[in-house]
Formats: structure tokens, sequence, C-alpha cells
């Protein structure tokens, strides 16, 4: 039976391809697969979902401007070992994550899409992201569509929670094929990001005198194991509450997302590596901005095997009605490019 390595790091991963004697897998309606629907998750769906404890580590990013960015993540084994721990229980997580688990690779279209892995343009994003102060979340919309372990996103709710309580009210909205991965990782992710923040501290410091707390200094570049508890998660809202941000998340094929409203900011990376899910992550996109709208697509600049790329992709935006230009770029290796979508 196939398991996923969660020993290895995984950052920086490659998109699976195909070698050249291989042919293009099919489609999923080819294959008789129904891809999922778009639905709504609710928040507290995902606190109830939260493990007794979260085991997480740094990512570390190292930005053009020469220094780096701490963001913790939860670790893969801790998630692996939720899901086995919960197998035989009646907890959607079990019974969902089962279907990707014992797929014979990393992607499986149709039934899952990677979001369990950090995709190294991800964190390309967060380097743009960084260096652009027009990026800043605060009173924002924001999309992540694609959000996987959601670093780009982590990292702007970073940025709020350094910068003292928003009056002006901020949305962000996580999105991923997989609702899986929004309870196993993307929303673990958010929790553990609060904790290393200085919006925890009304949490943290009553308990640093409790002996019995064992609570882990608030440290994003070391790993902790964060103890979850009901005085944890309601510190937590409460601070989504003083921070005037509100978390939406959802799940399902792009086909059947059709946005409520315009987004101020969107953001996808390694969305575009197989070709025939470019045209509804363009409808997707065009649905979710305004002319206003800051849209940045991360991408590498082919995948091989796959059919997907950035020459490809902005034919399809321009094809569209709307424009693309390279707003950041790395040559080295397999070239990599974030870009700015217009309509």
């Amino acid at each position: 039976m196939f398991k996923f390595d969660f020993e290895i790091d995984d950052t920086l991963e490659e998109i699976p391809g195909l070698s050249a004697a291989q042919e293009k897998p099919p489609l999923p309606e080819e294959q008789g697969l129904v891809e999922e629907p778009y639905q709504d998750i609710a928040l507290q769906h995902l606190i109830d979902c939260l493990p007794p404890l979260i085991s997480c580590s740094p990512l570390t990013i190292p930005l053009s401007s020469g220094e780096t960015i701490s963001i913790p993540r939860r670790d893969l084994f801790d998630a692996r070992f939720q899901v086995i721990n919960e197998e035989d229980s009646d907890n959607a997580i079990g019974k969902d994550a089962a279907d990707f688990l014992d797929a014979p690779s990393d992607l499986v279209h149709g039934v899952y899409e990677g979001g369990l892995k950090t995709w190294e343009c991800s964190l390309d994003l967060v380097d743009y992201l960084a260096g652009n102060t027009d990026c800043h979340p605060a009173g924002k919309r924001i999309l992540e569509i694609g959000c996987g372990t959601a670093v780009p996103s982590l990292y702007l709710i970073r940025e709020i929670f350094s910068r003292g309580l928003q009056t002006h009210p901020t949305e962000i909205h996580f999105q991923d094929y997989n609702a899986s991965v929004l309870e196993l990782i993307t929303f673990p992710n958010i929790v553990v990001a609060w904790y290393m923040s200085d919006a925890s501290k009304p949490y943290r410091e009553p308990l640093l005198e409790d002996p019995e707390a064992e609570l882990p200094p608030a440290d994003p570049s070391s790993a902790a194991d964060i103890p979850i508890t009901p005085e944890l998660t309601a510190a937590f809202l409460a601070s989504l509450k003083e921070y005037s941000i509100n978390l939406r998340f959802s799940s399902g094929s792009w086909r059947t997302f059709h946005p409520e409203h315009r987004y101020d900011i969107v953001l996808t990376s390694e969305t575009i590596y197989r070709s025939e899910s470019v045209p509804p992550l363009v409808a997707l996109l065009k649905s979710s901005c305004s002319p206003n709208t800051i849209c940045l697509v991360a991408a590498k600049v082919f995948y091989f095997g796959v059919g997907g790329g950035i020459t490809a992709f902005i034919e399809a935006i321009q094809k569209s009605g709307g424009d693309a230009k390279a707003v950041w770029e790395r040559n080295e290796g397999v070239g990599r490019k974030i870009l700015h979508i217009n309509w």
C-alpha cells in the first residue's frame, strides 16, 4: 500500500510529472470521477477538528532584501499521526484523507491536488509580498486559491498581528480542493501563526507562572509542541475579533466556485501545472477580481510532462480579455515567475 513519505522535507517540492514516453493522465470525467463541489467550511468545524497537540517547525524563507522570515507550519508527521489515530472513528478527517493517503502518487487529479506540501513558488510569493507595501493586508478582502499550507496568507496574517489592533475589517478566504487539507494543515497553521505572534500574549503570559502549563515560547524560528485547549481556542477567537479578522474557508472544484464579491488581493501559486485546469482557474480569477485587485499568480515557467506553464497560461489570460505582467522572476534551474494579472 502506498503511503506519503512524511519524514522527508516537504518544502521546495517539484510537481510530479510524466516521462516523455508516458501519456497524459485522463481527465476526471474520462475516469468516471466527479470533482468535489464547492462548499463552505465553518470555522467552528475546523476548531472541532484540531488535535490535542500540534507539533510545528519553522520554514525559513530567504528574501530578496537579504533578510529571512521564519513561518511556523504544522509538521506533516503530526498530521499523519492524527489521520491514523482517527482512522477508525467517525471523524470526517480520517475518512476523507484516506482517499489520497492511499493514492498512487502525490497528485491525483480530481482526488488530491497536493495541498499537504509546501510548493516552491509559494515562497516566491512571500518574497514579493514582503517587498511591496501595496500588498499590506489590513482592511482588505483576500483570497488564496489552492492554498494548501497557505504560506503566503500566513505571512499576511503575521503582518496583521504584528501591527496592533485594526479598526477596518480584514477578510481572508482560504480555498483548497480538499476539505481535509483545510482541516489537517491550513487551519492548524493559522492557529500556530497566531500563537507565535504578539496577538497571543494575553493567553500566554498569565500561564507562564503556571508550572503545569508547559507552554512553548512564542518563537517562530523554533520547533514547538503547542497544547490545544478550550482556553487557547477561545483566546484565538477573541484575537480574531480584536484584530477585526474574518476567516473564511471553502473546498471543492474551481468550476463550482462562484465568488459572492470581488477581492482586493488574490493569490495563487503552483496551480497552473496541468493545462486542463487552466480554463476554470482563469474563470475563477476573473470573477474574483475588480480592475483594482492585486492578483498574483506564482508558477514555474514550464511543468515537464503535465503540459502546464507560464506561456500557455498567459495565452489563456489574454483570450479571457486580461493581461499578465511578470513582476518577479528567477532564472536558475527551472525558471519561476510571479505574474500580476489585470482585467
